[in-house]
């Protein structure tokens, strides 16, 4: 009897902060992503616009995405997301015509949704006879570019985003919009034996492995898949983008505190020993 009254007290905390998840009321997952609020699918269930989720059930897996459906979201977390990234490329023949192509891709996070490009991303071309360029260009402040050039198969490193056959470069902090352009020198003409096509995406940064001349001679549908099933952009994520812990702040729950962000917002969190939902109520539990 002692041991079975121990074990009550001290799971009974445990389970009401798993469960305190989503608003009463609302869907917990959409197929086998957490929904945690302030995020949440249909009306009532979501802190703000921002935060307002959509959860296709028509497909297998559903697919959970911002309200208008344009952006997959593959994992939420405390203090991230993780979404599929949108890659650009190009496929040449061998006499240098482009024969399939998408050269221009763009994301938009909305700069006062309180979503942002994280610095754990990194963009990446993909190719030997390429360059691309990444941008900002609604602020004009922000512009960089990568180059993937090589001669040879055999002179690709394995392993290593070092401008042979891969390039990669870091982007600054707050990005809540890029676009990329993809291009090339010579259409491919010389490396087109071993190297078809190019690519150019944002990815987080060690989840993609350059395979080396593998990579570069992949058919371009099975290259796409990998890169869009399995390497997602990170993203930031807070409360208010222009608010602040200074003003008075009724976001966060029992048991937990605001902390600013840099960069502006804040987010809340639970206290020292405690768990659980800290913008739902009762709270965080001891």
């Amino acid at each position: 009897m002692l041991l079975h009254l121990i074990l009550f007290v001290f799971t009974f905390p445990l389970t009401r902060a798993m469960n305190n998840t989503s608003k009463p009321g609302c869907p917990t997952k959409c197929g086998d992503v957490t929904v945690p609020y302030p995020f949440g699918i249909g009306a009532d269930c979501f802190l703000n616009i921002s935060f307002n989720l959509t959860c296709n059930t028509s497909i297998e897996p559903p697919k959970l995405s911002f309200g208008d459906g344009s952006i997959r979201i593959n994992n939420i977390s405390d203090l991230e997301l993780r979404i599929s990234t949108i890659v650009s490329y190009n496929c040449y023949d061998q006499s240098g015509t482009l024969v399939e192509g998408y050269p221009y891709a763009w994301t938009r996070l909305g700069s006062q949704s309180g979503f942002t490009f994280s610095e754990k991303n990194m963009f990446t071309v993909i190719g030997c006879d390429d360059f691309a360029l990444i941008a900002r260009t609604e602020e004009d402040d922000f512009t960089s570019g990568c180059f993937g050039l090589c001669s040879k198969a055999p002179n690709v490193p394995y392993g290593q985003c070092s401008g042979i056959g891969c390039c990669q470069i870091s982007i600054p902090k707050g990005l809540s919009f890029y676009n990329s352009t993809l291009g090339t020198l010579q259409n491919h003409s010389d490396v087109w034996s071993f190297n078809k096509c190019s690519y150019g995406f944002l990815v987080e940064e060690n989840s993609f492995k350059f395979k080396g001349a593998s990579d570069l001679s992949t058919n371009y549908s099975d290259f796409l898949e990998k890169i869009r099933s399995t390497m997602p952009i990170v993203l930031d994520w807070v409360i208010e983008p222009e608010g602040n812990c200074n003003i008075e702040v009724n976001t966060c729950k029992g048991n937990s505190s605001c902390y600013d962000v840099e960069g502006g917002g804040y987010r809340c969190q639970c206290h020292r020993g405690y768990e659980g939902n800290p913008y739902l109520d009762p709270g965080c539990q001891g």
